[in-house]
């Protein structure tokens, strides 16, 4: 048991509701090409490279079909989501477990799979860039997640070894890259409510159920309740 010294965190669909942005451009790029797109789908693929998400989607599609102008169709809806809302919005509990951080004298990082340019971007609309110690991109890195590069490269930066780190994610890339670097994770999944699938002519030739594995050290709803429970065991894990 080991005292917690650095929280490390995931930014889409973690502390932002970036995920729930994404996913609607998702489903605007498989109505305007008539895919199926359903949210197990978006899980699989999220928080990997746009290299291991193109390889993905030619995996659970299929080769013959035009996956890649189906995912340049994805990237160019959320940018334009973005323009248009001006906003990315913070998830819940984000504020506060970041002030719980502060307030205990435990560093705190971004470490996320989108460009250094996004990332600054995004967390200074939503008012939380000041809130962190250090931000590592996909830029800062070789091998994106599930590769552990991204979590040990954080680990380093502050010098603080893996056994007194905590990592916090949404995605299955993200876990189970916090796996591989021999750290302790939270899995708070982002549930995007409310927000609809779409059954097109273009089925999925992959079960991608079979792609779910939480293989976190503990799950939680949301952000308030693992600040509830860190609360509970005086950040000894």
């Amino acid at each position: 048991m080991n005292k917690i010294k650095l929280f490390i965190f995931d930014m889409d669909g973690l502390l932002l509701e970036t995920g729930r942005l994404a996913y609607r451009a998702y489903v605007k790029s498989a109505q305007k090409y008539d895919y199926e797109m359903r949210k197990e789908v978006y899980y699989l693929l999220t928080g990997q490279t746009e290299m291991a998400i193109r390889e993905q989607m030619g995996i659970l599609y299929g080769e013959d079909v035009p996956y890649i102008k189906w995912r340049e169709a994805i990237n160019q809806y959320k940018e334009k989501i973005v323009k248009e809302d001006k906003r990315v919005y913070t998830k819940k509990g984000a504020e506060e477990i970041l002030s719980f951080a502060k307030e205990r004298g435990i560093h705190t990082i971004v470490a996320s799979s989108n460009t250094r340019v996004k990332v600054e971007m995004y967390l200074k609309m939503e008012n939380l860039y000041a809130l962190f110690d250090q931000i590592i991109s996909r830029d800062d890195v070789k091998k994106g997640k599930p590769e552990p590069e991204i979590f040990l490269k954080a680990c380093s930066k502050m010098n603080i070894p893996p056994s007194e780190a905590l990592v916090f994610e949404d995605s299955i890339a993200g876990i189970e890259a916090a796996r591989r670097a021999g750290i302790l994770s939270f899995l708070i999944k982002d549930h995007l409510i409310g927000l609809p699938d779409h059954n097109g002519k273009h089925k999925l030739k992959v079960d991608v159920s079979l792609y779910e594995s939480n293989k976190a050290d503990y799950e939680f709803y949301d952000l308030h309740q693992a600040k509830r429970f860190l609360e509970s065991k005086g950040l000894y894990l």
